[in-house]
């Protein structure tokens, strides 16, 4: 995964899929499976193979098992759904109360939030609809398992001071992240 990075680095993006290839072609271990993988997603991402990069950062989702939306727009009634269960997850928790929450410290779970953030910001710009879940996933993430470096707080934050209608609380979510 090294020389696939420094590939990525200096743009030589050739050389880099010959090596992400074959190291994928191996039998690794999750870690390395993990760094090769976001080499390519966010390699995707930067030459903007966006819908590319979604299905690379999917797929390593569900190779770790975790629950992984379908690529497909989301209908308003699975935006709402979901929203009504991360909120009940959040009941009445304070900005202090999310902020005190324990670090996640699972490695898979780690590994899933982080392509979650690349998947963030792709489908913003293909699949904007599959935005909000993907936010509502690493939300459920922080409060079952703990937060780790993303500020999946923020983006909450932006959902509910934008579409959602809700300042006040997008505010708090805000507050949290910082």
């Amino acid at each position: 995964s090294h020389g696939a990075n420094a590939c990525f680095l200096t743009g030589d993006f050739d050389t880099m899929n010959e090596l992400i290839d074959e190291v994928l072609s191996k039998d690794i271990d999750t870690k390395e499976s993990y760094r090769v993988s976001d080499i390519k997603v966010k390699s995707l991402l930067t030459v903007g193979k966006m819908n590319e990069s979604i299905d690379a950062a999917l797929e390593f989702r569900r190779q770790l098992g975790l629950p992984t939306p379908q690529r497909k727009p989301m209908s308003k009634f699975t935006i709402i759904r979901e929203y009504i269960r991360v909120n009940r997850l959040l009941k009445n928790k304070s900005a202090e109360d999310i902020a005190n929450l324990p670090v996640l410290d699972d490695e898979r779970f780690d590994m899933g939030n982080r392509m979650n953030e690349h998947l963030a910001a792709c489908v913003y710009l293909v699949e904007p609809t599959m935005l909000p879940l993907i936010i509502f996933q690493m939300i459920t993430t922080s409060l079952k398992h703990g937060v780790n470096a993303s500020s999946a707080f923020a983006s909450l934050g932006l959902l509910l001071c934008g579409p959602f209608d809700k300042p006040h609380q997008g505010c708090e979510m805000a507050k949290a992240a910082e």
